[in-house]
C-alpha cells in the first residue's frame, strides 16, 4: 500500500515537473520574442501608405536594397570566363577519325568500286559528295591520307577550341564553321581533301565549342560584389519616411523595419529560434542539476523558485529596455538597468553558489535576446556582457554572507563592475562623453536597485519557497530572540551547554564542509525543549534537590526523552524553520538513556530497554549528526575532574566511536575521515575552553589602623570563596547524574540525560 502511494507521488511530481517545464519554456519565449509581433502598421510593399510615417527618433539604417541591387549590377558587369567544352571537342576528333578509318576500310575491299562508293555515300560526313571525290580519296596512298588526317584535325580543332575565335553561342558557330573552311582552303590539303573536310564541318560543327567556366565567373562576380559599399540613410527625429498615398518601396519598408515599426517577413522563423535557445538554457540548467545536484532538483519548490527569478528579471528587462531616455544612443544603454544581478544574488543565497554562476550565463544571453531578438547588431551582445559579469560579481558577493548589511556591499560591487563594463565598451565602440555618462549612471543604479530588490524580496521567498537562508539563520542566532531569552532567562544551564555545543559544532562543520551558521543555530535551539521542565535537567539545578531521586527511573526516562518532543512543538509554535526543527528531533537519534537504564536494573532485572530509547529518527544529516556529537561530548567532556589534554582527546574519540557503533551515524552521510576530522576540531576548541589558569597572589594587607579596609577586604574575599565555592559545585554537579563521571569512562554511550 505505501509502495503504490509512493509510485504515485513519484508520477505525479513528474508530471507537475514536466508542466512547470513546459510553461517556463512558453513565458521565457514570449518574453524574448513578443517584441518581434509588436507592430504598429499593416504595411506592403508596393501599396500605398493609409497615413503619414515619421521617424521617431535619430537613426542611422544601412540601404540594404540600393547595397543588393549595386551588388547585383557590379556582378551582371563582370564578362562570363570561358572554358573549352572538352566532350564536344572529343567527339569532333572521334568522328573525323571514324571518317577516315571508312575511307581506309572501303579502299582495301576488292568489290566493285561502284559499289564501295555507294556504301561511303551511304553514311555521314560522306552523303552529298560527288562520286569523284570519293573515288579519289580511296585512290589516295596510306601515308597521303594520314597526312591530311593530321592537317584537317588540327586546322578544325586549333580554331574550335581557340577562346577567341571558338564558338561561345549558337550565333558564333556559323561564323566558326566559314573561318575553318577558309583556313582548309588555304591549306597544302588536294582538291578532294578539302571539299571533304569542308562537307565534315557543315555537318559536324553544329554547336558552340566553348562554354562557360561558371566556378571561376562566380568567383570574380563575388569579388564585384565585395567591392560595393553601403550606403547608410541618416534618419532624424520626426523626418518624414513615407506620406499618406505614397507607394511603399522596398528602402522605405527597410526603413520601417529598422525603427521596428512593421514587423518583417521572418518573423516566425525569428521565433522558432528564440525557442530553440531558450529550450537549450533550461535544458542546461536541468541536465547540470541532474547531474551534479539532484538534491536540488528532488525539492520541486527550488526548481519552482529559479524559474521565477529568471521570469521576473526578464519581465523588468521587457519594461526596462521600452524607456524612452531621449535618443536612440541613449535608449541603446536602457538594457543596463536589467537586474540580472538580483536573480543571481537570490539564488546564490537561497539555492547555492554553483546554480547561481549557471544562471547568470543562461540569463545573459536571453538578456541579449532580450534586447536585440533579432541579434542583428552589437546591442545585444553588449547588454549580455554587462549582465553576465554583474550577475558573476553579485553571486560572488554574497557566497560568504555573514549579516543583511553585507547585501548592500554587494549591491556596491555590482555597480561598480557594471561601471567597468560600461567604460570598456565606451572605450573599444567610441561611445560620445555625454552617453558614456549616461551608462555609468544606468550601471550604477542597476547594482543598487539589485541589492535592493534582493533584501526586500529574500523574506518573501524564504517564507513562501519554505527555504532557510543564512541570513534567517543569523536572524534567529539573536540572542534577543523570544526562545532564546527564555532560555537564558528560565534555563540557563541549557543556554549556556548549547552555546558550548554550537561553538564544538561549528568547528567540526567547518572541518569536513557542513553548514556552519546552520549547525551553529542549530545548536542554540536543540534543548529548547528543556523550557517545560527546566530544572528535571541537572544544568539547570542550582540547589542540592534533584528531583530525580523522588520518581522512578521509568518515569525520569520519560522526562528526559520528552525534551524532544517539547522542542518540537515550541519549534512549530514559533515557527522555526524546518532545518533547526530537523535537528532538534534528531540530535538525540533513537539513543539510550543509559544513566537512568542502568539505575532501573539496580531495581529489577526484567526492566525493558526500549522504555529507556529517544524516539528518534537517527541523525539524517551531517548538521544533525554534528549537534548530536558535539552536545555529547560538550556533557562528558565538562563532567570529567582533570582536563588534561591526552584524557580529553581519549574521550573525545570514545564517545564518536561509541555513536558510530551504537548505530546513531548510520543515516548520514559522514566518512571515517570526517569523524577524525571531528575530533581533531573537537580537541581544539575544548582545549581552548578547559586552558590551565595561573594561581592570582593574595591581596596585601591594609595600611590603616583602624583596620576598616582590612576588615571589607577580608569580607569580600570570604563572599568571593563562598560564591566560586558554590559556582564549582554547580559545575560539578551540573553532570552528575547526567553521567556520574564514572559512567562517561566506561563503553556505555553518553546522552544528554538530565
Amino acid at each position: 500500500m505505501l509502495s503504490s502511494r509512493m509510485d504515485w507521488l513519484r508520477h505525479h511530481t513528474t508530471w507537475l515537473r514536466a508542466i512547470v517545464g513546459v510553461m517556463y519554456f512558453l513565458l521565457f519565449t514570449v518574453l524574448l520574442s513578443s517584441s518581434l509581433f509588436v507592430t504598429k502598421l499593416h504595411l506592403v510593399v508596393g501599396e500605398p501608405s493609409p497615413q503619414l510615417i515619421i521617424a521617431p527618433w535619430n537613426k542611422d539604417i544601412d540601404d540594404v536594397v540600393k547595397y543588393t541591387q549595386d551588388q547585383d549590377a557590379a556582378a551582371k558587369a563582370v564578362q562570363a570566363v570561358y572554358k573549352l567544352d572538352d566532350g564536344y571537342m572529343n567527339q569532333l576528333n572521334t568522328d573525323l577519325e571514324k571518317a577516315f578509318d571508312a575511307v581506309r576500310e572501303a579502299t582495301a575491299h576488292t568489290e566493285d568500286e561502284s559499289l564501295r562508293v555507294t556504301k561511303l555515300q551511304q553514311s555521314q560526313p560522306f552523303t552529298g559528295l560527288a562520286k569523284g571525290i570519293l573515288v579519289s580519296l580511296m585512290k589516295t596512298s596510306p601515308d597521303a591520307l594520314t597526312a591530311a588526317e593530321q592537317i584537317g584535325s588540327t586546322i578544325i580543332l586549333n580554331r574550335a577550341r581557340n577562346a577567341d575565335t571558338g564558338a561561345r553561342t549558337d550565333s558564333d558557330v556559323e561564323p566558326l564553321r566559314e573561318a575553318i573552311k577558309a583556313d582548309i582552303n588555304k591549306s597544302e590539303l588536294q582538291d578532294d581533301a578539302k571539299v571533304f573536310f569542308g562537307a565534315f564541318v557543315d555537318q559536324k560543327v553544329t554547336r558552340p565549342t566553348l562554354t562557360v567556366d561558371e566556378e571561376t565567373t562566380e568567383k570574380l562576380r563575388a569579388v564585384a560584389r565585395t567591392t560595393m559599399k553601403k550606403d547608410v540613410l541618416h534618419y532624424k527625429a520626426n523626418q518624414k519616411i513615407v506620406g499618406a498615398g505614397d507607394i511603399v518601396d522596398e528602402s522605405v519598408f527597410q526603413v520601417l523595419v529598422a525603427y521596428g515599426l512593421i514587423n518583417s517577413s521572418n518573423t516566425w522563423k525569428s521565433a522558432s529560434g528564440i525557442g530553440l535557445i531558450v529550450l537549450i538554457g533550461i535544458g542546461t540548467i536541468w541536465i547540470y542539476l541532474l547531474q551534479y545536484k539532484r538534491d536540488i532538483l528532488a525539492v520541486f519548490n527550488r526548481i519552482v523558485l529559479v524559474g521565477l527569478t529568471m521570469v521576473l528579471v526578464l519581465a523588468i528587462g521587457r519594461g526596462v529596455i521600452s524607456l524612452n531616455l531621449g535618443g536612440t544612443e541613449f535608449n541603446s544603454l536602457s538594457g543596463a538597468l536589467i537586474p540580472v544581478a538580483w536573480a543571481t544574488m537570490t539564488i546564490a543565497i537561497l539555492i547555492g553558489v554553483d546554480v547561481a554562476l549557471l544562471v547568470a550565463v543562461v540569463l545573459a544571453i536571453f538578456v541579449a535576446i532580450l534586447v536585440d531578438p533579432t541579434l542583428s547588431t552589437a546591442l545585444g551582445l553588449q547588454t549580455g556582457i554587462v549582465a553576465l559579469f554583474g550577475g558573476f560579481v553579485g553571486v560572488y558577493s554574497v557566497s560568504h554572507l555573514s549579516q543583511r548589511s553585507d547585501l548592500a556591499r554587494a549591491g556596491l560591487f555590482v555597480s561598480a563592475v557594471n561601471v567597468l563594463m560600461v567604460s570598456a565598451l565606451a572605450l573599444t565602440t567610441g561611445m560620445r562623453l555625454s552617453v558614456w555618462l549616461v551608462g555609468l549612471l544606468l550601471g550604477t543604479v542597476n547594482g543598487v536597485a539589485s541589492s535592493f530588490l534582493t533584501v526586500g524580496a529574500l523574506h518573501w521567498f524564504e517564507s513562501g519557497f519554505r527555504i532557510t537562508s543564512s541570513v534567517r539563520l543569523l536572524e534567529l542566532s539573536n540572542p534577543n530572540r523570544p526562545l532564546l531569552k527564555r532560555l537564558l532567562m528560565e534555563a540557563p544551564g541549557t543556554y549556556h551547554h548549547s552555546i558550548l555545543v554550537g561553538n564544538l559544532a561549528e568547528a567540526a562543520a567547518e572541518a569536513v564542509h557542513a553548514d556552519a551558521t546552520l549547525v551553529r543555530v542549530g545548536s542554540m535551539y536543540h534543548d529548547i525543549g528543556k523550557l517545560k521542565r527546566p530544572y528535571f535537567f541537572i544544568e539547570n539545578q542550582f540547589t542540592q534537590d534533584n528531583p530525580h531521586d523522588k520518581i522512578a527511573p521509568t518515569l525520569s526516562s520519560l522526562i528526559i526523552t520528552s525534551h524532544v518532543k517539547d522542542g518540537l512543538e515550541l519549534a512549530k509554535e514559533n515557527k522555526l524553520p524546518q532545518q533547526l526543527q530537523d535537528i532538534i528531533a534528531q540530535h538525540h537519534g533513537d539513543g539510550l538513556v543509559s544513566f537512568f537504564y542502568h539505575k532501573a536494573l539496580e531495581e529489577n532485572e526484567e526492566v525493558p530497554e526500549e522504555a529507556f530509547h529517544y524516539e528518534g529518527p537517527k541523525p539524517q544529516t551531517k548538521e544533525a549528526a554534528l549537534v548530536s556529537l558535539a552536545d555529547n561530548v560538550e556533557a562528558a567532556v565538562r563532567s570529567m575532574k582533570q582536563h588534561t589534554p591526552g584524557r580529553v582527546e581519549g574521550l573525545v574519540r570514545k564517545i564518536i566511536k561509541d555513536k558510530l557503533n551504537d548505530g546513531q551515524l548510520d543515516q548520514c552521510d559522514l566518512t571515517f575521515q570526517d569523524l577524525d576530522r571531528i575530533a581533531m576540531a573537537f580537541v581544539r576548541v575544548l582545549s581552548g575552553i578547559f586552558h590551565s589558569r595561573v594561581e592570582y597572589p593574595e591581596l596585601p594587607a591594609a595600611r590603616d589602623g583602624s583596620g576598616t579596609q582590612k576588615k571589607l577586604l577580608e569580607d569580600a574575599s570570604k563572599q568571593t570563596s563562598k560564591l566560586s565555592g558554590e559556582a564549582v559545585k554547580v559545575l560539578e554537579d551540573g553532570v552528575a547524574s547526567k553521567t556520574e563521571i564514572p559512567q562517561v569512562e566506561s563503553s556505555s554511550p553518553v546522552n544528554d540525560e538530565s
